[in-house]
């Protein structure tokens, strides 16, 4: 088939693009009953089982608890088994990766899971500016594919994620201050929605739609596939300076002023990670983690600030494309509990005296609470000025003026901490907004808890998506993640 934009046709779902109708069915239909009337319709190498052990959660906190789970093997296998969940009024969710975390999960006694881990194909144009990925694809697969091919994406760091559930969430990429934010990546993309149409949805074709998926797309359809921009670039080329530094405990005041007054230019980024050593020990530390498209001679000269407040350590280094995520890998683990929370904030958020109360307050749980040592909190700051530029008409993100993103991740065995846990993430969500810089409290939708006013995730755009709602969903299936209606 041609590779174009017009042929579009192909497999995924946005990472945690859900549905569930206003009432659950009345009477739950057995396996058998799943398998025969749903079997016949689904392509060769499709599954459906009672059992989740192909489809695991990053966190299993209040995770969708699905009767059957429905592995499919196409993408044309999606738009059935909408249509088989609307006749039965089952509630559904589809997922590819499954790592969304949100407190808004409610599939009831008779949930299914769309399972579409095998929608992962992945083709290049020729000159290796366009990639047509199918729903399920992994960040990883992408990455090693273009390594190897002289080209790039602007991807989210951790590599272990469905590269569309993440970026239709609006999309954060340690390369954005170049190219711009995730949505920005997706040049159309094939929809399956409420009804179990199949739509072709770009700026042409459904472009209100188009809008709508691009920052609030659970409540809008699953994109079973897309084509997305690449960037073509040598091996050599092909680099960036990163790697953990960390700081004493008396540091943290001029770490965070000096990561306040950096001028944070376009082929620049830093995180802060609060984190502990691990287990016997489980030592709080202080670490940052520049990252720099370019060499590291550059980028030392970039981060001169960071670097002068003295650091314990430092393992940076340049890396090639196709290893920036390593440093991430421990956050990929599946399973535990880990009740997220996270807060945005304008650069005033690197207010000194607020972290180190942040700090101190991660300090005291991890000390108290060892179970809970592998917790961390997670800010990431980000230039804006490419996404500020490109504007927001195209897309239903809201926040491309925020450049900070901070997530808080309590993470445990044993659901009788649930509300030990909950009460710390609440509270350093209540501190870091204290003095976020923001006219109103906003969060990035992928780093939100669930318990949050929906101005506060969709904010401008909230009147204008729950009209669009209306027209595209108006028996409101989809309904899971950060719901409109």
């Amino acid at each position: 088939m041609p590779f174009t934009i017009s042929t579009l046709v192909f497999a995924h779902a946005a990472l945690l693009l859900t549905s569930i109708p206003q009432s659950f069915a009345a009477t739950c239909p057995t396996l058998s009953e799943v398998k025969k009337d749903l079997g016949s319709k689904l392509s060769q190498g499709s599954s459906i089982s009672a059992s989740d052990a192909d489809a695991p959660r990053w966190s299993l906190y209040r995770a969708p608890n699905p009767a059957f789970v429905v592995n499919v093997s196409s993408e044309n296998d999606v738009a059935p088994v909408v249509r088989y969940c609307n006749k039965k009024n089952i509630s559904f969710l589809a997922q590819s990766q499954g790592n969304g975390w949100a407190d808004t999960f409610r599939l009831g006694d008779c949930g299914l899971v769309i399972n579409m881990a095998a929608l992962d194909r992945l083709h290049f144009n020729k000159d290796r500016t366009i990639a047509w990925i199918g729903g399920g694809t992994q960040v990883k697969d992408m990455v090693d594919a273009a390594y190897e091919l002289e080209s790039r994406f602007s991807n989210p760091t951790c590599t272990c994620l469905g590269f569309l559930g993440a970026m239709l969430g609006g999309g954060l990429t340690r390369s954005q201050g170049l190219y711009g934010q995730g949505v920005d990546q997706i040049l159309g993309m094939i929809v399956v929605t409420a009804s179990g149409e199949t739509l072709q949805v770009d700026a042409t074709h459904n472009p209100d739609l188009w809008y709508a998926m691009r920052g609030a797309a659970p409540n809008f359809g699953i994109v079973t596939s897309a084509f997305v921009r690449a960037y073509p670039i040598p091996k050599a080329q092909n680099i960036a300076w990163e790697g953990a530094i960390t700081f004493a405990d008396d540091k943290l005041e001029p770490l965070i002023q000096a990561i306040h007054d950096l001028d944070l230019r376009p082929h620049m980024e830093i995180d802060i990670l609060f984190a502990t050593s691990g287990p016997p020990l489980n030592t709080p530390a202080i670490t940052a983690i520049p990252f720099f498209l370019g060499n590291a001679s550059e980028a030392r000269k970039a981060f001169a600030p960071v670097l002068a407040v003295g650091p314990i350590s430092d393992e940076t280094a340049e890396v090639p494309y196709d290893h920036w995520g390593d440093f991430a890998n421990s956050f990929c683990q599946k399973g535990m509990r880990k009740p997220a929370y996270g807060a945005s904030l304008a650069r005033q958020g690197l207010n000194p005296a607020t972290w180190r109360a942040v700090y101190e307050e991660f300090k005291r749980f991890v000390a108290r609470y060892p179970e809970a040592a592998g917790s961390s909190v997670l800010a990431e700051y980000y230039p804006i000025q490419r996404a500020v530029a490109l504007g927001d008409t195209g897309s239903s993100y809201p926040f491309r003026d925020v450049p900070l993103h901070v997530v808080i991740i309590p993470v445990y065995e044993n659901s009788s901490f649930d509300v030990t846990a909950n009460a710390f993430g609440a509270t350093v969500r209540d501190l870091l907004r204290s003095t976020d810089g923001l006219d109103a409290n906003s969060t990035y939708i992928n780093f939100a808890h669930g318990d949050e006013p929906l101005n506060e995730i969709y904010g401008e755009n909230l009147p204008k998506l729950q009209t669009l709602k209306k027209r595209y969903d108006p028996r409101n299936k989809f309904n899971q993640w950060f719901p409109l209606a």
